[in-house]
């Protein structure tokens, strides 16, 4: 993805554009991610008020969100990116202000999270393609570990305001918050590029499929339906004999020729989703069962965790530039399954124990993202990279939404007889469940990967 600008012009205007527009996508950016995460963090509330299972609940974790990292990197070609993040904030706010008005009504409210999901989708994605559309080539690694900061500033903050609201206020006043993501559309007016450049095909129907491939996927994994089953391999191969024959679809078929990509894909898949099934669902659930807290202390003991992780996110490029990127996922992965194992070994230990494991889990994520998707990039072509980020962001966002499901799942009955059947034996086996789920990953990394990376190139800054 290139400017319609000449040499010349960026040059002289581009600087200007990053040091201003950067900012302010950034900002929208981290409010996106306090919404969701807000949301994420109430599950527990959200099972109490409608009466509904905590695998009913995952439903509300926003699969859209992915759906739309797609969609916003097809369009970014033939729409400004001004106008597709103005676009976001419009669905961001609508979605919320019905949300507040059907709070009674689970089934509404999730729809409402859709709508709202469906804006809030677009605020990474087009961050990155706009990194990549104007930041020097040098700089762009820096900027995107500027996104993995920016992650867990918004988890921080997310959490701090789920959990604060929803003790002490009605939780329904969080659809209230997201409002004010309005007031940053004068500034996208005055900061961002018209981009004026030559419209394009859009696929539709290619993102149709792509659609129907990760809500079948969603649905099975809510209720292991053998008719969803079929309905997702029918659904995937449709997909996958469309791109095969259709010239300008937006992903083509060489995207899964592309070794690399592909298992690159499936590690992050099974890895992300231990993110969202341990630190974001599981924790919560915990805490609350286990310990007995309630979710403003909750959501203080993710402080020290997401500063600890913004700070690493800030340093990825230059901390994988001592490691090359394979080494600095290896590291990542390791650390994050041993600290799910921890987690379920010392089970009812102290809650400061728990907190230091947090902030290990958070850390590790947070050195994988930027590693893990130049691994992904490494032999894709430079007019593919726009599209390519747009779809490894749908994977994690899927794999968010993959891991609240299949944990939710454990927490409402999973029984190894591993542990004696308490409460505290309960969750140290679904622990170890989603700790089989990062093994997984690891296995694919190391053996898959590897042998498809053309060098051992550093991931410097």
């Amino acid at each position: 993805m290139e400017a319609q600008l000449s040499t010349s012009q960026q040059n002289t205007t581009q600087e200007i554009q990053v040091g201003k527009a950067v900012p302010v996508i950034l900002l929208l950016m981290i409010f996106s991610l306090v919404i969701d995460n807000s949301f994420k963090i109430i599950s527990p509330k959200l099972v109490e008020y409608f009466h509904v299972s905590a695998s009913t609940v995952a439903w509300q974790a926003g699969l859209v969100i992915g759906m739309g990292a797609v969609v916003y990197a097809s369009l970014s070609d033939s729409i400004s990116i001004r106008s597709l993040l103005i676009f976001g904030i419009l669905l961001i706010s609508a979605g919320s202000f019905m949300g507040y008005l059907v709070h009674d009504n689970y089934w509404l409210v999730v729809f409402a999270r859709v709508i709202q999901a469906a804006g809030l989708g677009a605020t990474e994605t087009l961050y990155l393609i706009f990194v990549a559309r104007y930041v020097a080539p040098d700089k762009q690694k820096k900027y995107y570990g500027f996104s993995t900061s920016s992650f867990q500033i918004a988890t921080v903050i997310g959490t701090l305001t789920g959990g604060f609201i929803t003790t002490h206020l009605a939780w329904q006043t969080l659809f209230l918050v997201p409002l004010l993501s309005l007031l940053v559309i004068p500034f996208f007016l005055k900061y961002l590029p018209k981009e004026s450049g030559e419209k394009k095909y859009i696929d539709v129907m290619g993102i149709m499929l792509v659609a129907a491939v990760a809500v079948t996927a969603m649905v099975y994994l809510t209720n292991f339906s053998w008719l969803v089953l079929i309905g997702f391999i029918l659904a995937t191969v449709v997909f996958l004999l469309y791109i095969s024959k259709k010239k300008n679809a937006f992903i083509t078929i060489d995207f899964f020729k592309n070794k690399l990509f592909v298992f690159t894909l499936i590690a992050a898949l099974l890895i992300y989703s231990t993110q969202a099934a341990f630190t974001l669902n599981t924790f919560s659930f915990l805490l609350t069962d286990v310990y007995q807290m309630q979710l403003d202390s909750v959501s203080l003991m993710f402080i020290p965790a997401c500063l600890a992780a913004a700070i690493v996110g800030s340093l990825s490029g230059a901390i994988a530039s001592k490691l090359d990127s394979f080494k600095a996922v290896i590291v990542s992965m390791v650390t994050i399954v041993v600290t799910i194992v921890l987690a379920a070994l010392f089970m009812g230990a102290s809650v400061f124990l728990f907190t230091g494991l947090l902030i290990l889990s958070s850390c590790a994520f947070a050195m994988m993202y930027a590693p893990l998707m130049h691994t992904s990039l490494e032999k894709m072509p430079e007019e593919n990279k726009g599209t390519a980020i747009g779809f490894y962001n749908l994977c994690i966002n899927i794999a968010m939404s993959i891991g609240f499901t299949y944990s939710s799942h454990f927490i409402d009955g999973v029984n190894l007889h591993v542990f004696a059947a308490t409460v505290k034996g309960h969750y140290s086996e679904v622990l170890l469940m989603i700790a089989c789920v990062a093994i997984a990953a690891l296995a694919v990394f190391v053996f898959l990967i590897k042998g498809q990376l053309p060098n051992e190139k550093s991931f410097s800054a």
